[in-house]
């Protein structure tokens, strides 16, 4: 990589820390993930202005997850024209972020990455690319690290972003926000502000809003800076743990299933490394309550047990703990597209609309009627999570359904088998049990739909 002569600092510090981490190549190809806001816009500007220097080819990308409407537009609107103004190949994805959210179940913020990451994966294997180029910065990088601490997410956590993983770089972690806004301002970059960035709803917000700068200001002025140091550390510890669990892992775990006498002579921590990687390689979360409740199980008899997830257990047999799916749960995750009725091995589902004047009380549980006009395609019946909530009918404030179960005396079994209805994101019916308050049919309610459940009817097809 040649040098640099008479560049603008950030530029130099850039460079240096790209050349240190090793983090781009003479003629690479890179994917550059471009928002539109002021972190990807000097991204994509200091890039363009190395392309020479470094010989890179450049592709734009950009995702518009559709959440904020014509803000959402006008983001893409401006890293389009951008990247036209600088002769770039400019390549757009627009993602229904919200119902897909709903459909996996998962946050808004975690659906997004997914989309982003899967959408720049596969610019990156049509265009044979050697990059994905993001503008993570010092400042997100203390937000993931102080998230991750208080979330408990272990070493792993703590390292913090990495200035590389597999293919994603990130050359403007060696910098802070306030440097890149100078930066914006001097060479008079444009870019967009997102409106959400100013809510402190999302936790990451309220980090960067409310916690670092108190820190900042009663600690450690130079917090960020530290944070990223101290990743280092962490990320050198969590390598060598994990390079310590690979020597040994599958000598002590086989099948999911953890031989005791063999895991009682390595050290806790690569016990507990031992034990994340098992619980990843189940698809479930290596929670610290998990991991620890899992050790604990090596000193307890034969025949204990702990409940992971609903549908996963870890049982401690006479030489061994075995990770496996709970025999007596039958989680389930069905997607109902349109009115009609739907079989599973578990359940019976029927949706149907009809006039208000159809709609009769009627004293079974396992009928309901909701406003139809509340009621969103599609409709996802699932099995319940730890942390599911939703409005109890006849109460104004939320309850979580551990709570609501336990109030039912349900057992684990008789949880695992009630059909939760939901609907885009939010619980409306706990099957034959209680109805969420904000789907009830009310005074200006014109037609409902009624809802129907039978569990453990005949496999049929659905129409």
């Amino acid at each position: 990589m040649k040098q640099q002569s008479k560049s603008h600092p950030l530029i130099s510090t850039v460079q240096q820390f790209v050349k240190k981490k090793k983090l781009l190549r003479t003629g690479d190809t890179v994917i550059a993930a471009v928002s539109g806001g002021v972190d990807s816009m000097v991204l994509l500007n200091l890039l363009v202005k190395l392309q020479k220097l470094w010989d890179l080819k450049i592709i734009v990308a950009h995702v518009n997850y559709q959440l904020r409407g014509k803000e959402s537009s006008a983001d893409e609107k401006l890293v389009q024209k951008t990247a036209k103004g600088y002769g770039l190949s400019f390549y757009n994805m627009r993602s229904e972020t919200k119902t897909i959210a709903g459909l996996r179940k998962r946050s808004i913020q975690e659906t997004a990455r997914e989309i982003r990451y899967s959408f720049f994966e596969t610019l990156k294997r049509s265009h044979n690319a050697d990059a994905i180029v993001t503008a993570h910065h010092t400042d997100d990088n203390a937000e993931t690290m102080l998230f991750n601490l208080v979330r408990g997410s272990g070493i792993d956590g703590l390292a913090g972003i990495p200035p590389r993983r597999d293919a994603i770089v990130r050359p403007l972690l060696c910098v802070s926000r306030e440097e890149i806004l100078n930066y914006a301002k001097e060479q008079k970059v444009k870019f967009r502000n997102d409106s959400s960035n100013a809510s402190e709803d999302y936790t990451r917000n309220f980090l960067r809003i409310k916690i670092i700068p108190m820190l900042q200001k009663r600690i450690n002025p130079s917090l960020n800076e530290t944070l990223l140091h101290e990743s280092e550390l962490f990320r050198t510890v969590a390598d060598f743990g994990h390079h310590e669990t690979n020597k040994v892992y599958r000598s002590v775990v086989t099948s999911g299933t953890i031989d005791l006498k063999k895991m009682r002579t390595l050290h806790p921590f690569i016990q507990q490394s031992v034990i994340r990687r098992l619980l990843k390689e189940q698809m479930l979360e290596p929670t610290f309550a998990a991991t620890a409740s899992i050790m604990d199980l090596m000193e307890q008899q034969k025949g204990s047990v702990f409940q992971i997830h609903n549908a996963w257990i870890a049982e401690r047999l006479a030489d061994s703990i075995v990770v496996r799916k709970d025999s007596e749960a039958r989680s389930f995750d069905f997607i109902v597209e349109h009115e009609g009725t739907y079989s599973t091995d578990a359940f019976v589902f029927t949706v149907k609309k009809m006039p208000l004047t159809d709609n009769k009380i009627r004293r079974n549980p396992s009928v309901e009627y909701v406003d139809a006009v509340k009621l969103v395609f599609p409709l996802l019946i699932r099995t319940w999570k730890p942390g599911d909530f939703f409005f109890p009918l006849g109460m104004r404030g939320k309850k979580k359904l551990s709570d609501f179960f336990g109030e039912q005396k349900l057992s684990n079994e008789e949880k695992t088998r009630t059909p939760l209805v939901e609907s885009n994101g939010n619980i409306v019916w706990i099957a034959g049990k209680r109805l969420d308050e904000r789907y009830k049919i009310t005074d200006s309610t014109t037609s409902t739909y009624q809802l129907t459940i039978k569990l453990n009817g005949k496999k049929n097809d659905h129409r």
